[in-house]
């Protein structure tokens, strides 16, 4: 297996843009990321793409759509579905195609086009939604599930509505310096105790929102980087998890989860972290910047413990400390998080790596991780889906 870097990094902006298809968004990433390598069209020798079911029919071949503005080359292309780490599933294929030899440089895109308010299941054929619809008219959208978890962290851990309430005021410090940001404003914490219960005990401003967006990373042989590139971020490690028999997590798509613990919270999350270790031969302790996904802020505080910054029950004390913050002991999703950009499920795994990479480049201004050397993106999703990447340089 070659040793592989990312040579450049795109983005479309994250918001909510009815009078565009997924096909614009992803043109204007995928041309950013071009643009960054000192790349052109022709050069990108495999291309993987992934979106999710909101996109329609045509998502199903987002990466054809994208090819067919750029010009078609007759490279493969492989579309990836894998809940909210579709696009970490796609960054995997394009890395594993270059690791392996098959070709010398690959791109990766995640888009998306959400719906509006909580996301939902959307088929055809109302066989395929039977199980989706088993939760979502028992009252349970995802925010739902996010409650269960939260209320049981409270009564095991003491976790106050106030713990819950600085996790975005930190959050929204950094979103207000990028420029990316859908939401872009600092809030106190009796602004963020202040906003509507939307299921009890997490409140409007303690759940991020459904965004749409698009991100591109370009990646090649490690040997062959620097012919694009003065700045070549190095991928140590590029994981996939997923759930563990005994998982003690309400899983979402599901009504119950086993009485007793055998296997750790977030098992997903947990196994794609600790493979990228071991790969990367590196622990937490050596992670400058960490991108986790802050869908709630109760999942702030527990994939701190997931992903080993901090034992169980300390995730609280930690961001009290300011040990998550810029200058702290990890700066935690110092690009203002999902609390600022909001969720676009196809787009987000990509998206979290790119500002990934730009922190390695020393590119964040105000909001730029001092010498930063190592950085983790983690994600997860439906049904037990996660991925984990450790960056180096």
């Amino acid at each position: 297996m070659r040793n592989v870097s990312i040579i450049g990094v795109g983005l479309h902006p994250w918001g909510k843009f009815p009078q565009n298809t997924f096909v614009e968004l992803g043109v204007q990433a995928v041309a950013n990321a071009l643009q960054d390598a000192n790349i052109k069209w022709q050069e990108i020798q495999a291309i993987a793409s992934g979106i999710y079911i909101w996109g329609g029919n045509a998502g199903h071949i987002s990466g054809q759509y994208l090819a067919a503005v750029f010009g078609e080359t007759g490279i493969p292309i492989i579309n990836v579905y894998n809940a909210c780490a579709t696009g970490a599933a796609a960054l995997r294929t394009a890395y594993m195609s270059v690791a392996s030899g098959q070709v010398d440089v690959a791109l990766a895109v995640g888009v998306d086009i959400s719906p509006e308010g909580f996301l939902s299941a959307k088929s055809d054929n109302p066989r395929q939604d039977r199980d989706v619809l088993r939760w979502r008219m028992v009252g349970m959208p995802n925010p739902a599930f996010w409650a269960l978890e939260c209320r049981k962290r409270m009564h095991k851990y003491g976790t106050t509505a106030e713990d819950l309430a600085r996790v975005k005021v930190i959050l929204s410090q950094y979103g207000v310096l990028n420029p990316n940001a859908r939401y872009r404003k600092a809030y106190t914490l009796e602004q963020v105790l202040n906003s509507p219960m939307v299921n009890d005990p997490l409140r409007l401003f303690e759940i991020c929102a459904t965004s749409d967006g698009a991100a591109a990373i370009i990646v090649c042989a490690a040997d062959k980087a620097a012919q694009y590139t003065s700045q070549p971020v190095n991928i140590a490690a590029c994981t996939m998890g997923s759930a563990i028999y005994g998982d003690p997590t309400i899983r979402i798509s599901a009504l119950s989860a086993p009485a007793k613990a055998e296997a750790p919270m977030l098992s997903e999350s947990y196994s794609a972290s600790q493979q990228a270790y071991r790969i990367a031969g590196i622990g937490p302790e050596d992670v400058d910047v960490l991108e986790l996904p802050d869908n709630s802020s109760w999942h702030y505080l527990q994939y701190l413990e997931t992903c080993g910054f901090c034992g169980e029950g300390q995730a609280e004390q930690m961001v009290r400390e300011g040990q998550t913050q810029i200058g702290g002991k990890v700066a935690v999703c110092p690009s203002g998080g999902f609390s600022s950009f909001g969720e676009a499920i196809g787009a987000q795994a990509v998206w979290q790596v790119v500002e990934a990479v730009t922190q390695l480049r020393g590119q964040c201004g105000p909001r730029q991780v001092k010498n930063a050397k190592v950085a983790m993106a983690q994600t997860y999703g439906l049904m037990g889906n996660s991925a984990t990447t450790i960056l180096t340089v």
